[in-house]
């Protein structure tokens, strides 16, 4: 999970090809779980295995990303329907979850606004790790989440603060839509809040 969270949030980059043994150090965590955890990111292509030197992060197209998203949001879609219908049937039962969901979207808000790029990735890996799981289960959010994994998108230092609020403040409208039982506007919003690519790409001179 550690060696995760540190691509999730850009902490390790594809031009840098990684020993076990240094990213044990980097990450501060013991060297056979770390063999282990590469090994495994290894099987589901996420990271590559250079003979005799290391790992490396498999690299990602544009191509990549937009496969990555058209996956995702297979899965986002249903899971938004789902929680949008308990809603309306049973508004009590889903308050919990979605008091939930509203605090991981407030917390990437919040981190966006500090210029916290660590914090908002973080925050919002969490969110559409619990939308999943509370809209189709557990299997399903495992899916999305390598999936994420694999895409790697960061805007550029001097945009990524706007990128990040933009989408931030968008999670907030979707726990408010899910509330409201709106199933198509949810829907067409989460796949929107998917293209995290298209954002800063936007922003790109």
């Amino acid at each position: 999970m550690v060696i995760r969270h540190a691509i999730t949030t850009g902490d390790l980059d594809e031009e840098t090809i990684y020993s076990a043994a240094g990213l044990a150090k980097q990450l501060g965590i013991s060297l056979s779980p770390v063999r282990e955890a590469m090994m495994s990111l290894v099987a589901e292509g996420t990271v590559e295995a250079v003979p005799n030197r290391g790992f490396r992060l498999v690299p990602v197209t544009r191509e990549d990303l937009e496969e990555i998203v058209h996956i995702r949001a297979l899965l986002a879609g249903p899971a938004v329907e789902a929680l949008c219908a308990r809603a309306v049937e049973d508004p009590e039962r889903l308050a919990p979850q979605l008091e939930d969901l509203r605090g991981h979207a407030e917390d990437a808000l919040a981190s966006a606004t500090d210029d916290d790029t660590t914090g908002f990735m973080t925050a919002d890996r969490v969110f559409h790790e619990h939308l999943l799981e509370f809209g189709l289960g557990r299997r399903a959010a495992e899916i999305s989440l390598r999936l994420r994994d694999q895409s790697r998108v960061f805007a550029s230092r001097q945009d990524a603060a706007v990128v990040d609020a933009e989408s931030a403040r968008q999670l907030i409208d979707l726990v408010d839509l899910i509330e409201s039982g709106r199933t198509g506007e949810a829907r067409e919003l989460v796949v929107d809040n998917l293209h995290y690519f298209k954002r800063a790409e936007a922003r790109e001179p």
